[in-house]
């Protein structure tokens, strides 16, 4: 393996400050796993603060285990390593020699006996430092996942992936019949340019990466357009609007089409080019532009298939991404009818069809359900692989028009069966602010005492 420094150069701040804190112990780690680090710390302008305290923690746990304990730890890994001949791998980019190492695990046919004994290897570390990262005081979150107006809704069918688990509250709709007007009685704020929570976060001192919202659509952007007060103390919040982002999207794909016509040399090398991109979205695209923020759009876009074609799917995985790397402390998600699929057998991905070859869209209510009833389940499952989420988050579905509400408690994910009054928009704001003790925007309203009680 080469030379630590070697492989340390590049680093800058905090991150090589990191690097050469603990760099006799990553001259102790295996090649695969010195890499990784490094990597991830090559990239720290670009990571979120969650994940910037992972890998310190990782760091400062790694350097208090004894060297013999250490060294037993990662045997096997170095084991597989010596097997494939990575150690003999020469180069002076971390990022670099991870992919000579997965070429030679291929090319050794050894890559499940690595990935195996990596995964082993975290398995014990990632329980010691979660403990100690999300301690069970840590604060509660609140996930909230909205299907809006125009989805065709079967009320028989609506959440059935969640039979058994949570709690079907009863919503008294009447006032309420269009979609901004549930909204603004669901999230809070009064006027036109009210961010969702706004006083309560405005009094809870909440930075702009603790309140996400991700939509298909850009309704829930609309509400917070003009919002003078959260921009002027800097609390704005984190949105993301697949239709906001239409111009960078179609920028994007004219990118890379452009990049496969002049010919990659591999995937790998496509991969680097795409994550080298600095295309900016349209002033007002972003409710919190920032040079972190636009690197997520980026690579949500890249890593999630179908992101850049179906708007839901934007939706399901942004989100995903938000609660494993940004982890705030709400998330609120807004799904809504996408297009109907189109056939992609004369297509070509990332391609400009020409204007003969285009087929006019068409909306789909009936599969905009389905598909956004897999997706708000997946969300939920990923939000409780975290240990930012479990046992700490209040998970509320709501169908705009529908006057039911699923609520799951990560707690006591089955709640006690008994007759449950209707409640009213302003009595669900009241019961997220009391989940999140915090102020509630809708004074009006009273905590549903089945979910906080």
């Amino acid at each position: 393996m080469t030379d630590a420094m070697q492989i340390e150069a590049g680093l800058t701040g905090d991150a090589a400050a990191l690097a050469r804190e603990h760099s006799e112990l990553l001259a102790r780690l295996p090649a695969t796993i010195h890499a990784f680090v490094l990597v991830e710390l090559q990239k720290w302008p670009t990571l979120f603060v969650p994940e910037q305290r992972y890998q310190a923690a990782l760091l400062n746990h790694l350097a208090r285990v004894p060297r013999t304990e250490l060294a037993e730890a990662t045997a096997g890994i170095a084991r597989v390593e010596a097997d494939a001949g990575i150690r003999r791998t020469v180069s002076g980019h971390p990022a670099r020699l991870q992919e000579e190492a997965q070429a030679l695990l291929r090319k050794r046919r050894l890559g499940q006996a690595w990935r195996n004994e990596v995964d082993g290897f975290f398995q014990e570390i990632d329980a010691a430092i979660e403990a100690r990262l999300y301690p069970p005081d840590a604060p509660r979150r609140l996930v909230v996942q909205l299907y809006g107006g125009g989805i065709a809704v079967q009320p028989h069918s609506l959440w059935s992936r969640f039979t058994g688990t949570g709690v079907r509250v009863p919503l008294d709709l009447r006032g309420v019949p269009q979609s901004e007007a549930f909204l603004r009685a669901l999230l809070g704020g009064g006027g036109v340019g009210t961010a969702p929570f706004a006083e309560a976060r405005r009094s809870a001192g909440f930075a702009p990466l603790d309140t996400w919202i991700i939509e298909s659509h850009e309704m829930l952007h609309g509400m917070c357009d003009g919002d003078a007060a959260a921009a002027s103390d800097g609390r704005s919040i984190a949105g993301l609007s697949y239709d906001r982002l239409r111009g960078y999207r179609d920028d994007l794909t004219r990118a890379l089409y452009r990049k496969i016509q002049t010919g990659v040399e591999s995937p790998q090398a496509f991969a680097a080019y795409a994550r080298s991109l600095q295309i900016a979205p349209s002033a007002g695209a972003l409710l919190a532009p920032s040079d972190l923020l636009q690197a997520f759009v980026r690579d949500v876009f890249l890593t999630g298939n179908g992101t850049l074609f179906v708007n839901n799917t934007f939706v399901e995985w942004a989100a995903v991404q938000a609660l494993r790397r940004a982890q705030p402390r709400i998330l609120v998600t807004r799904f809504g009818v996408r297009d109907r699929l189109k056939p992609f057998s004369s297509m070509l991905l990332f391609s400009q069809p020409r204007r003969s070859d285009q087929i006019p869209d068409i909306e789909d209510p009936v599969g905009s359900f389905v598909d956004v009833e897999q997706l708000s389940y997946y969300v939920w499952l990923n939000a409780e692989k975290s240990p930012a989420y479990r046992q700490k988050t209040l998970y509320l579905f709501l169908a705009e028009g529908i006057d039911e509400m699923l609520a799951i408690r990560s707690d006591m994910p089955a709640a006690p069966v008994g007759d449950i009054p209707a409640a009213g928009l302003p009595d669900v704001h009241a019961t997220m602010a009391a989940w999140l003790d915090v102020p509630a925007d809708a004074p009006s309203g009273r905590p549903i005492r089945h979910l906080i009680g």
